[in-house]
């Protein structure tokens, strides 16, 4: 039986060539992109489960709220991970790491810059389980100077050819500003799916000030990880418990204080526990070690994979149905020899699962093709052979089940209740409600597309108002340099010799620059008890007219004035902050300084963004910094950029020849920010095009159904004289309503979650009440593009065949 099915199917694909390409097209371009989007979401989703205890690790965490101002971050104090080990019997092993961006490495005359150094505790590699090529675990970290690298760096370095080639352990590298380390490890490069990832580990005694007895002060990630069946909920309870302990007496001290006064004002200190399982989707705490996935795009991109598969299955239905009449003589002689109900249905099920199991083949040749591509922009490295595994594979095959009873169930429904004696005697009357619901579904196809098309709009929208906001400053035409650490005791000397050649305008030295404005501190004024947490900029004398802020009280630092080592600059925001109208004669001291010294404010900055545009401007505290510091700004006149910086590498070479020359632009910096926008972007507009050709094809087989049940009524229309625009237009009236209620119904979707979206930046557009009719207008010129093809060929077709039967 399934094998005469099997023919009777293959004999109308090969009749109706057209039609099947248009249904197999929709349906394989429906299930790649769900398959894509699936590959996606479990990739995001395995992130660090390949450690076998996960679900008993915990990032420890810190935040709070200071006089109004909240903060969470993902560093903790140094004692944190030794009192939680001692403290809490529930903690079975806990582990210190640091990071650091944008590390220089040299061996002999190879200088690398790798992209993060990572220090860690010695016992790194038993408690996470990355894999060494050679070097024990227990060993490979202890002792000052010790550092294991990647199977990839050790290529990099020494050509090393893998395990049984010539060892690299013991060999010698020149780390930034001149450290010297001794290759005690090689290990596997860490999993992609890894919440962070690195190239070097350095033991972690080798820096000083991850040994020192601050709780307040945030440079490590802790870790820890529990006892099989303990709480995490609890353990942290029990440590917060002690709060008062061990964070009370820094507070004290800073605050002169105790910590009832200092938590009944509304102040808060306390500790927290992440999962490991959950920090790349569910984590956005500052000092994050990397940029971490976003749980709410799982949401939207698994939407988006149900709505385009059933796009694609509704334009099946339609296209299925709009053919009604050409199958409908064969239901009725099947009915009429005696076919019963069940095999009727039967046999469109299996015409229906024959379309999917073509398309399914397609799409998995698609995807070996644009998976590369998806690899490219998502920076992962998905495989093909991932839908073969046991369980993937099981999951594909219940795909292909539902997506064929799916797209299938209706069309077999509706083909097999014809009654043979209407079909056969030529009175095939068509159901209403059959037509309704070919209707709503058409809706839905617009509903969708016209919510996309809104989306894409403000997202667009947004970001060029984004990369067009009035930042405070000029940031065209600005070097970001990078390393500059490493010129030491040259630093004045360099700065001096750029500054003297008029195609550099002004140089600086900087902790960071914007938007990478993240240091933290904790300031009080001398004659308060009150206690705020600011933004700390290091900057040098000459900062202001490089980045071109502006002055709006006082004085800048200036390298004349001896005492301005002591003194303080403060933005708009963290003045008002402070409730000083007036700030002569005031001083700050702060946990940013270990001597107690008081600094005294000179001058005002007027507010600039020195992060993120999704957050309103922080109050900043502005210091003088050493020179060099780690970075640097570097002010260039507009044409001939490749000579300039051939210039700035020519010095830098001469001062720091041992350090990579590596830099970038400061508006990159900012277009790095908006990185997760400009991809949410392209995502929108990809599946706002397929979205829109998929309902396209719906509409053809709905006009073509329409065209084919009015075949006899066009022809008396053109008999009477009715042009060509004439019936056009026609058959276009009843296909815009449904386009108006679709776009009546998208409209308050479409405006919610806009809403939504924009109310995470603190600048951002008006409310793109434009995007809505731009929308509607694009929506009605599709549709009647679609539905004028078909009616345009009906309307052409010779009258006399329509009219030969009456």
């Amino acid at each position: 039986m399934v094998k005469n099915y099997l023919k009777i199917v293959l004999r109308f694909m090969l009749r109706h060539k057209g039609y099947s390409m248009i249904n197999i097209a929709g349906l394989t371009i429906g299930i790649t992109c769900t398959l894509l989007i699936i590959l996606y979401i479990r990739d995001e989703l395995s992130y660090d489960r390949f450690h076998p205890d996960a679900d008993d690790t915990y990032r420890i965490g810190f935040s709070g709220a200071i006089e109004g101002r909240t903060f969470s971050s993902a560093q903790t104090g140094g004692p944190v991970a030794a009192a939680l080990q001692k403290e809490i019997p529930d903690v079975a092993s806990t582990l210190r790491m640091a990071c650091w961006a944008t590390f220089p490495v040299r061996y002999q005359d190879r200088v690398f810059t790798e992209a993060k150094l990572l220090l860690a505790d010695e016992n790194f590699f038993r408690f996470f389980h990355f894999n060494l090529v050679e070097g024990h675990p227990d060993s490979v970290l202890h002792g000052d100077g010790k550092v294991v690298i990647t199977e990839s760096a050790a290529r990099r370095y020494f050509d090393y050819k893998g395990k049984g080639d010539k060892t690299p352990i013991g060999k010698s590298l020149v780390l930034a500003q001149g450290y010297i380390v001794k290759v005690s490890g090689i290990a596997e490069d860490p999993p992609l799916n890894s919440h962070f990832r690195f190239t070097l580990v350095l033991s972690l005694i080798s820096w000083d000030e991850a040994n020192t007895g601050d709780w307040m002060t945030r440079k490590l990630v802790t870790y820890a990880k529990l006892k099989p069946g303990a709480s995490p909920d609890s353990a942290m309870a029990k440590f917060n418990a002690l709060t008062e302990k061990n964070v009370g007496r820094e507070v004290g001290q800073g605050t002169h204080q105790d910590w009832v006064a200092f938590t009944s004002r509304g102040n808060r200190l306390h500790f927290f526990a992440q999962p490991l399982p959950d920090i790349h989707l569910h984590s956005q705490l500052s000092d994050e070690i990397e940029v971490n996935g976003d749980i709410q795009y799982i949401y939207i991109f698994g939407s988006i994979a149900v709505l385009v598969t059933l796009l694609a299955c509704i334009n099946f239905m339609n296209l299925s149905t709009a053919r009604s009449s050409t199958r409908a003589k064969e239901v009725g002689v099947r009915k009429t020899v005696g076919a019963p109900y069940g095999k009727l249905v039967g046999q469109f099920l299996v015409e229906s699962y024959c379309y999917v199991l073509i398309s399914v083949g397609l799409s998995l040749f698609g995807i070996v093709v644009l998976l590369p591509v998806l690899n490219y922009f998502t920076e992962k490295q998905l495989h093909v052979t991932t839908l073969f595994r046991p369980v993937f594979f099981t999951s594909l095959v219940l795909f292909v089940m539902l997506v064929g009873l799916l797209a299938g169930s209706y069309p077999a429904y509706y083909l097999s209740r014809f009654n043979p004696v209407e079909v056969l005697t030529g009175k095939l009357r068509i159901p209403r409600k059959g037509f309704s619901l070919r209707n709503v579904l058409v809706v839905f196809q617009f509903f969708i597309s016209t919510v996309l098309i809104i989306a894409t709009l403000a997202v667009y929208e947004q970001l060029r108002f984004i990369q067009r906001a009035a930042l405070g400053f000029d940031k065209a035409n600005v070097v970001n340099l990078l390393h500059t650490k490493n010129l030491r005791k040259n630093g004045i000397t360099f700065k001096r010799e750029l500054m003297s050649y008029p195609e550099i305008s002004s140089a600086s030295y900087a902790n960071r620059l914007p938007p990478q404005v993240d240091w933290q501190s904790v300031f009080r004024p001398v004659d308060s008890k009150t206690e705020y947490l600011l933004a700390v900029y290091e900057m040098d004398a000459d900062h202001l007219e490089t980045m071109r802020y502006t002055l709006a009280e006082g004085r800048f630092f200036s390298s004349q004035i001896a005492s301005d080592s002591n003194a303080i600059i403060l933005n708009q925001t963290a003045a008002k902050k402070l409730g000083w109208e007036k700030f002569k004669g005031k001083k700050l001291v702060t946990n940013y300084d270990h001597d107690g010294r008081a600094r005294e404010v000179i001058g005002i900055l007027q507010d600039f963004n020195f992060q993120s545009l999704k957050e309103p401007v922080q109050p900043l505290a502005v210091v003088l910094g050493p020179e060099p510091n780690w970075e640097m700004a570097i002010r260039i006149t507009k044409e001939n950029t490749e000579e300039k910086l051939a210039l700035i590498r020519t010095f830098w070479k001469k001062y720091a020849p041992d350090a990579p020359f590596e830099y970038v632009f400061l508006d990159k910096n900012f277009e790095a920010k908006q990185a997760a926008e400009r991809k949410l972007g392209t995502i929108f507009f990809l599946f706002t095009s397929l979205a829109i050709f998929i309902a396209c094809l719906g509409l053809l087989g709905l006009a073509s159904f329409k065209a084919e049940q009015a075949t006899k009524e066009i022809g008396i229309r053109k008999v009477m004289g009715a042009t060509v625009n004439d019936i056009v237009l026609m058959m276009n009236r009843d296909f815009l309503k449904l386009v108006v209620a679709a776009n009546v119904l998208a409209w308050p979707v479409a405006a919610w979650a806009v809403y939504v979206w924009l109310n995470q930046f603190a600048y951002r557009i008006s409310f793109p009440w434009l995007a809505f009719l731009l929308a509607g207008v694009i929506s009605f010129v599709i549709a009647f593009a679609a539905v004028g093809y078909q009616a345009g060929r009906a309307a052409r077709g010779n009258p006399v065949k329509s009219l030969r039967n009456e």
